[in-house]
């Protein structure tokens, strides 16, 4: 399969770049890492205004939506203190890492003035509803959390969550429950899924005063990843045109690194903090001018360049098979589906791969437009 090629090659040559680097500086403080102003908010659904008896979020500010990723992280946390110290192995990490640097590198600016919704490091700012990965990354955000408050993983809420819309692209966003149900079922219900996995997890022993939950974090992260990428695929086809962003050199790097993701997601990629904060140090700095399209400036870094060029080198890569993405997305499609079903009728994926394909390979792929199953057969054994 291309995907075996593809994700190491992409890994490779964003972290190869390392050993070469004289001096990394700031950008691989863990500080510096976190989302710009993390720590001005509260992971407490409280802290948000209250109006006629409802929380108000506006999602179209960069605060609030921040403060939407701290709240999932403090309710998930407890689950996933098995896996590591000092809470950083929630799956939750990478999304919510990538987030700050959309922030951080302009890319929630109004294009293609780049001044209106820009970053400055002394004041947080908006998200602008006229930017491409605005308008993607309100959909992670906001289904996760509306699944999060349906799921009641965030417990009994004293008041009902309203979500502050705006007038301007009205119909390409859902702000409530009900709206994005009703557009969205099985994003949603992929949301949903990750909570009610997390719900279901027992106490398996306590040290310290500190519970250990029984999470098996091949599961998690698969559920993680499904519900983003189910988000992604809501969001892409709305925000890919060229309005949407700065220049079309822009445009077709934020596409091309989507399609990046999804086979690292296929890959189960660990999102863990360390990791995704490592990942992200190639991630370029600042939005792409088609200048940049051949020849790329030496105010990019060397893991900046190694980055733009893996992102791209699997997108050609993509192209130029003969199938190319169909094939790989419809063998993804069939793991998916049967590792999710595996997960819930079994409750081990690991230990029970082989019954979980005997039992459920079969009448999964006939629902895959793949043209040739058995592809995706192997992929489902060989990639547990």
């Amino acid at each position: 399969m291309w995907s075996s090629l593809m994700i190491p090659t992409f890994l490779f040559l964003s972290y190869f770049s390392v050993g070469l680097a004289q001096n990394p500086g700031p950008a691989t403080d863990e500080n510096d890492s976190y989302p710009p102003f993390w720590d001005q908010i509260s992971g407490d659904i409280a802290e948000f205004p209250v109006q006629n008896k409802k929380t108000i979020i506006d999602p179209w500010k960069y605060m609030d939506r921040l403060q939407m990723y701290k709240i999932i992280i403090t309710e998930s946390d407890k689950y996933f203190a098995r896996l590591g110290q000092n809470n950083k192995h929630n799956v939750f990490w990478a999304l919510t890492l990538f987030y700050g640097k959309l922030y951080k590198t302009d890319r929630f600016s109004e294009p293609p003035n780049s001044s209106v919704c820009a970053y400055e490091a002394g004041a947080p700012g908006c998200v602008s509803v006229n930017s491409g990965w605005g308008g993607i990354s309100f959909y992670v955000i906001v289904l996760y959390f509306l699944a999060a408050i349906e799921s009641e993983f965030l417990g009994d809420l004293p008041y009902e969550v309203e979500l502050v819309s705006r007038e301007e692209y009205r119909s390409d966003f859902c702000y409530s429950i009900a709206e994005c149900r009703a557009s969205y079922p099985q994003a949603m219900d992929a949301a949903n899924r990750f909570y009610q996995y997390l719900k279901s997890r027992k106490i398996v022993f306590i040290i310290r005063d500190v519970p250990k939950y029984n999470i098996d974090e091949n599961t998690a992260i698969l559920y993680m990843w499904e519900a983003h990428q189910a988000a992604v695929d809501i969001g892409t086809p709305k925000f890919s045109d060229i309005s949407f962003y700065s220049s079309e050199t822009e445009r077709d790097f934020t596409m091309d690194f989507l399609m990046a993701i999804e086979f690292c997601e296929a890959a189960l990629y660990r999102s863990y903090f360390e990791s995704s904060a490592e990942f992200l140090v190639g991630y370029p700095h600042r939005l792409l001018t088609d200048q940049d399209r051949n020849v790329l400036t030496s105010n990019f870094s060397i893991r900046e360049k190694a980055f733009l060029i893996s992102v791209k080198l699997i997108s050609e890569i993509n192209k130029i098979t003969e199938r190319g993405k169909s094939t790989e997305k419809s063998c993804l499609c069939c793991r998916r589906r049967v590792q999710s079903q595996a997960c819930s009728v079994y409750g081990d994926w690991k230990s029970k791969r082989e019954e979980c394909c005997r039992n459920l390979a079969k009448a999964e792929l006939e629902h895959c437009e793949d043209p040739e199953p058995r592809i995706c057969m192997s992929a489902t054994r060989d990639n547990p």
